[in-house]
């Protein structure tokens, strides 16, 4: 495995993650509020609040996995608004179709599958775009983060969410103990361990895809890079997720 500027790369990789996310679909809830320490809504209540006002605002929740964050955007934007989630993997989309089925929200969410460096909606669709915990599953950060502002309206926010690794020497003691011991053995129950394409377990990519990836001021480059403006990042958990915002002028 190789560390670029874009994080870990290898041959391969886009259909590796497809095919992670494909078997890990079933217990990716869990598994996600067990690396978040409990505190993944919470992340997402925050990005609900930059996003702010949604009132019939249209909005895309780029790698959507089982519909998480579309479903907050659902809740806040009312009849008149529109949310469309998207994810390249079809397993996800079943399921987040499923979960949708047991709530009561005030539109559907627009399910699709497609692939985030290559949206197929046209330039100016959408009020607001967010994303959670994708940027460092794709081989090219920057064309994913270029799409979004393609996608966006003049005046539209961008709020996305990615894991990071702690600067703090302590804190990172004990951030690479909770991801290295605690989620990778419990990762285990489900992923038994068996590699994936000839590669990773499932849940030793998802804790090691955080290394040598960008983050902080790094990322929020890339942001500005697109054309994103007002561009700010916001660390939480001690560090552990950041949530990036910007608008498009």
């Amino acid at each position: 495995m190789e560390l670029k500027e874009n994080g870990t790369q290898f041959e391969g990789k886009e259909e590796y993650v497809k095919d992670v996310f494909t078997e890990i679909a079933t217990y990716y809830d869990e598994m996600n509020d067990l690396m978040s320490m409990g505190m993944i809504k919470g992340w997402h209540r925050f990005m609900m609040r930059r996003a702010a006002p949604l009132d019939g605002m249209r909005c895309l929740d780029v790698g959507t996995g089982t519909g998480e964050i579309a479903f907050m955007l659902a809740e806040r934007v009312g009849s008149d608004g529109l949310v469309t989630g998207v994810d390249l993997t079809p397993k996800m989309i079943e399921l987040a179709e499923m979960k949708m089925g047991s709530l009561e929200l005030p539109i559907k969410v627009n399910f699709e599958i497609g692939n985030a460096l290559d949206l197929q909606y046209d330039d100016n669709s959408f009020d607001v775009v967010t994303s959670g915990y994708m940027l460092r599953n794709l081989t090219d950060i920057q064309t994913s983060i270029d799409e979004m502002h393609r996608v966006l309206t003049p005046g539209g926010k961008v709020i996305v969410a990615e894991l990071s690794k702690p600067k703090n020497r302590i804190v990172r003691f004990f951030y690479d103990m909770h991801m290295k011991h605690r989620v990778t053995s419990l990762g285990r129950k489900y992923d038994k361990g068996q590699s994936i394409d000839g590669k990773y377990p499932a849940y030793d990519w998802l804790t090691s895809s955080v290394e040598g990836f960008p983050f902080g001021k790094d990322m929020a480059e890339k942001f500005k890079r697109s054309g994103f403006v007002n561009v700010r990042y916001y660390s939480k958990t001690f560090g552990a997720v950041h949530i990036y915002y910007g608008e498009k002028p």
